[in-house]
């Protein structure tokens, strides 16, 4: 069994290299599958510059550079294709960004018992994060239970990144996976566009309709430097919560959601942009509008 790391990076070759960096004293770890995405020339130097230092110190390293943006979506699923590809079905994938930084080997450990159940398809872990973003922060329920119970009820996606482990029905995206499961057919589906919002909650529920487990496992973590400028994913608060609304209408739609959490959802998001001012509720106009 061979552990890889999957990091999609879009224009942040010295936040990847903090990134990578955090990696060389790994001993658990055999290698890295990188997509770069490098719009910006002399970003590509320093990308190879890091890439070389995995390298030299004797990681595998799979990788593709593009000067054009693929997006969030298809960068990872070149990610998997690549996994796919090349590694065994008994090795395992773990999801990172750019912006993460390894915490130790010690952080991995929990999620080895876990892939070696075949019921379990998945384990995702906690993202620490180094300072509170301002754009869009993250949010959590940290009640025992009433964030999954919530989620059921309302169909709107509220994580619980504290207690556990435990059975999830969805984590944040860091989390691991077996080959073997993403031989399966599972990818990220390519019209979660712009910032990709729900993109892991879609491939979450496909690992969840294979009959799959998802473990919850808070020993597994990575500490998030939480940048915000640059990478796939970011843009500003009106186009964020514009693509809050049109990603989670097609997510509702797409896996048949009854009109009342539809309802509930709604009434969530329109909480969250008025809550967060005028920019975020023009989003959500601009969405609306464009339905």
């Amino acid at each position: 069994m061979k552990i890889f790391i999957a990091i999609p990076t879009y224009n942040r070759a010295q936040v990847f290299s903090l990134c990578e960096k955090s990696f060389l004293n790994s001993r658990l770890i055999k290698g890295f599958i990188v997509v770069v995405q490098a719009t910006v020339s002399k970003d590509v130097e320093k990308y190879a510059n890091a890439l070389k230092e995995l390298r030299d110190s004797g990681f595998e390293v799979l990788y593709q550079i593009t000067n054009v943006g693929l997006g969030s979506v298809g960068a990872r699923n070149r990610l998997i294709e690549i996994a796919v590809g090349t590694l065994a079905k008994g090795d395992i994938l773990i999801m990172y960004e750019d912006d993460f930084i390894y915490p130790g080997d010690f952080a991995l450990k929990p999620i080895l018992k876990w892939l070696n159940l075949t019921s379990v398809g998945m384990v995702g872990g906690r993202v620490i994060n180094l300072r509170q973003r301002r754009i869009d922060p993250d949010f959590a329920l940290n009640i025992d239970n009433l964030a999954d119970k919530l989620t059921e009820i309302t169909g709107f996606i509220l994580l619980n990144t504290r207690h556990g482990p435990r059975e999830a029905n969805y984590v944040r995206h860091l989390f691991a996976l077996r080959i073997e499961t993403l031989q399966k057919g599972i990818r990220y589906d390519e019209n979660y566009q712009g910032t990709g919002y729900r993109e892991e909650s879609d491939l979450q529920r496909q690992v969840k309709a294979l009959g799959l487990k998802i473990i919850f496992e808070p020993r597994f973590f990575a500490y998030h430097l939480a940048v915000e400028t640059g990478g796939s994913r970011y843009s500003d608060l009106q186009d964020r919560m514009y693509w809050k609304w049109k990603n989670h209408t097609y997510f509702m739609n797409k896996w048949h959601y009854p009109t009342y959490k539809k309802i509930l959802s709604y009434v969530i998001l329109t909480t969250y942009a008025l809550l967060n001012g005028p920019s975020a509720i023009r989003g959500i106009m601009k969405a609306v509008k464009n339905r």
